[in-house]
């Protein structure tokens, strides 16, 4: 049976779908976050350790778990904020970008959120909220969170002294060099946790040391195709100012390395699979141009340790 529209009924049809198709395209134009690199372009610049993390592949791989999300979620505080907010960042989250200097820390945020009642927590915990951008004092740190709708689906986040440090995070943004950028997880080092990284632990202390004379330094996480067991490989791609310079970087890697192993060995001690000293130990490095390339199998005990 054909089903027969009256010229008034399909004009009307044609007009929704021809309104619909331009809402869409208007909404798609003005969008500032379309891909991965666009979320790190709205980071503020400067010499910041700089952070991506697609959290959705990684989630779907099953390949790694969200840092603390297990315990976080045992947390009273968390679950009342999960519940007041509807926000859970082990389920809601799809993308992280960021970037810290030891002093305030910037993240862009790609996921699903409930902007009322975000903005009602805030308010609700003595911040203020004006329009989409909200503020409020992070504890007795002296610190304050702020936050911004960036679009629905895109929050810009800032822990900071500055009381209104998420504006920084306002589109259009800059636009980053994407070398060595690359895999679902990736850390560009600043120089400045180079020369000074007391904060980081000891045995990736003294690598960060051997890394000081190149720039950019990047580490990046994606899946290891070459050694057998290994789930993930860590990768480092350090360019340093001349070939002579990267081989001395790399031997100093190596040195480290085997020191490493030197001193589990003084300890009575094996490098142990399921933490740092597993991981570290596994590494081996290569000059390529003027850079030097280090890769770290990512085995599945380290994985599970960090549950």
């Amino acid at each position: 049976m054909r089903i027969r529209l009256k010229p008034w009924a399909f004009f009307t049809l044609l007009a929704i779908a021809t309104a619909a198709t331009l809402f869409a395209i208007a909404y798609y134009r003005h969008r500032f976050v379309r891909s991965d690199s666009d979320m790190s372009a709205l980071l503020p610049p400067g010499d910041a350790t700089i952070f991506f993390a697609d959290v959705a592949a990684l989630r779907r791989a099953g390949a790694l778990n969200l840092p603390t999300g297990p315990s976080a979620m045992e947390e009273p505080d968390y679950r009342e904020f999960v519940r007041q907010t509807a926000f859970d960042y082990t389920k809601n989250l799809d993308a992280i970008a960021g970037a810290a200097d030891g002093r305030q820390v910037f993240l862009v945020l790609r996921g699903r959120f409930d902007w009322i009642r975000l903005q009602q927590y805030a308010v609700s915990h003595g911040g203020t909220c004006v329009n989409t951008f909200c503020r409020g004092m992070a504890g007795k740190s002296g610190r304050w969170t702020s936050f911004l709708a960036i679009q629905p689906d895109v929050m810009g986040l800032a822990l900071s002294g500055n009381t209104s440090a998420a504006s920084a995070l306002r589109p259009p943004g800059r636009r980053l060099s994407e070398r060595g950028l690359t895999g679902p997880a990736w850390v560009k080092v600043s120089q400045a946790l180079l020369k000074n990284p007391s904060s980081l632990p000891l045995p990736m202390r003294i690598f960060a040391i051997s890394l000081q004379s190149a720039d950019p330094v990047v580490l990046s996480l994606g899946p290891d195709r070459e050694n057998g067991g290994a789930v993930l490989s860590l990768r480092l791609d350090a360019q340093c100012s001349s070939a002579a310079t990267a081989e001395t970087t790399r031997n100093q890697l190596e040195i480290e390395t085997k020191m490493l192993k030197l001193e589990l060995d003084h300890e009575h001690r094996r490098a142990n699979t399921a933490d740092l000293t597993g991981l570290l130990t596994a590494g081996t490095f290569q000059v390529k141009d003027k850079g030097v390339v280090g890769t770290w199998p990512v085995r599945r005990e380290l994985l599970n340790a960090l549950k």
